[in-house]
């Protein structure tokens, strides 16, 4: 599979009425687009860090049907109002294909991203000790119920993205309590975004950003 991420904040300025023609535009643009296997268009929830207003994921079998469906006239109306700077302001984008993965979830509840950007001495011994160490929190922090790290192909925004860190949980407090304040997270993989390690590894700019979900995401 192949999956296409768009973290999307609005023009400063922009009404409510402009917001809600985005949504609708947007929101039926994706779910008619030719390919598309999976579709989440959701508003973001307060608390993201540089997290948007709105959340955009497709999934496509791989990325010819990506680019493919992304130059399609049914895409044509949507990208005419993210690439709008008086709609949208700012828009992160990865492009990735699906990396390792776990766990099962009924997809109601909560669906988080972080985007990373792995660039201080980005070692390939360095990188897969990363990528280890961060696919095994849910091996610790039982309320990720359904989680994919992949590496990103394309990337644009804040910085260069290289990491796409994503999971599910049953609702936003699976988030901020297990996995925020796991002794894992802070003892172990937080070593990589600290500069005061040897092993930093992570810019100090990322993404963290979060939407309510009624399916799964992660397929």
């Amino acid at each position: 599979m192949y999956n296409l991420l768009s973290v999307l904040t609005f023009a400063p300025g922009l009404d409510a009425a402009g917001r809600d023609a985005f949504a609708a535009t947007v929101g039926k643009a994706a779910a008619a687009l030719p390919g598309v296997r999976n579709v989440m268009f959701e508003p973001t929830l307060p608390g993201v860090y540089n997290g948007g207003d709105y959340l955009l994921r497709l999934v496509f079998d791989d990325k010819a049907a990506a680019d493919a469906a992304m130059a399609s006239e049914t895409w044509a109306p949507a990208k005419a109002l993210i690439d709008d700077k008086a709609t949208i302001s700012y828009v992160q984008r990865v492009a990735y294909p699906g990396g390792r993965s776990g766990g099962s979830s009924d997809g109601s509840g909560l669906f988080r991203v972080a985007l990373f950007c792995a660039n201080v001495n980005p070692t390939p011994e360095r990188l897969e000790a990363f990528a280890d160490q961060t696919s095994g929190m849910p091996n610790h922090v039982r309320s990720i119920l359904r989680w994919q790290l992949s590496t990103a192909d394309e990337a644009e925004g804040d910085r260069p993205w290289t990491t796409v860190w994503e999971q599910e949980y049953r609702d936003l407090d699976g988030l901020n309590g297990p996995y925020m304040m796991h002794p894992v997270h802070w003892a172990h993989v937080e070593r990589w975004f600290d500069t005061e390690y040897t092993e930093h590894l992570v810019d100090s700019i990322l993404v963290h950003t979060f939407c309510a979900i009624q399916r799964p995401v992660i397929v």
